[in-house]
């Protein structure tokens, strides 16, 4: 009732059908793309900055897309981090959500990565 009647009855209301297309219809096969994308282009195209023992890759569009969800190794190598954009130019919107919250009182025990589990990652010290 709340994700789909509410919604399409307030777009409909709002501007009739044009609105309910855009903005239920459209709206919902983008984030079902961008979502899948995640999955599927961050497994074939990009960068890894992680040793990880599978074929998970950072890739900054997605990233864009994706609010943070597309620096993908980084997300299997340190699956616990509520941060996964870990450079500084790793645009992370969920993450800045989530300290946001945390600021605020509204999320606690936050993770992130160990300095020595970073070190074991590395490709420096891969052998």
């Amino acid at each position: 009732m709340h994700g789909i009647v509410i919604p399409m009855v307030a777009m409909y209301a709002l501007g009739g059908l044009p609105f309910v297309m855009w903005g239920f219809f459209f709206r919902v096969v983008w984030v079902w793309h961008v979502t899948w994308m995640v999955n599927s282009v961050s497994h074939v195209w990009g960068f890894k900055d992680w040793n990880t023992e599978d074929n998970s890759m950072n890739n900054w569009f997605v990233g864009l897309l994706a609010f943070g969800e597309g620096w993908h190794n980084n997300h299997h190598a340190f699956e616990n981090s509520c941060r996964h954009g870990l450079k500084w130019w790793q645009i992370d919107f969920t993450w800045y959500t989530i300290r946001t919250l945390g600021f605020l009182g509204l999320a606690s025990s936050l993770t992130y990565p160990s300095e020595s589990k970073m070190r074991r990652l590395s490709f420096a010290n891969a052998s």
